[in-house]
């Protein structure tokens, strides 16, 4: 009788030890497959966060430096004697002045 047609518990080991051979094979084929997916997909989301996010922080935070700079020069202005409506007039922003946008007014 051949080794793989073996009966009783010899048998059973015997085929499961082949069994757990060819299923670790065919794991590791498949698991490098998908490990080769999942970095492809990882550089092409952080690729694409690059090129999409980093000018929208960029833009934020120059945004927050106008912001500072127009608040500076608006204080300024006041010690000179302008009023809100004047400093609106000259086109400061309006969370320049200290002032509440109208979303945020009840």
């Amino acid at each position: 009788m051949p080794s793989s047609q073996q009966g009783g518990l010899k048998g059973f080991f015997t085929r499961a030890g082949a069994s757990f051979y060819s299923g670790g094979l065919f794991l590791k084929e498949k698991s490098w497959m998908v490990a080769q997916y999942a970095g492809k997909m990882g550089f092409v989301v952080a690729t694409t966060s690059i090129v999409v996010l980093m000018p929208l922080i960029f833009e934020i935070m120059r945004e927050g430096q106008m912001i500072e700079a127009d608040k500076l020069q608006v204080k300024d202005l006041r010690q000179q004697g302008y009023s809100d409506g004047q400093l609106q007039e000259m086109g400061f922003p309006k969370v320049a002045l200290g002032l509440a946008p109208a979303v945020l007014k009840s």
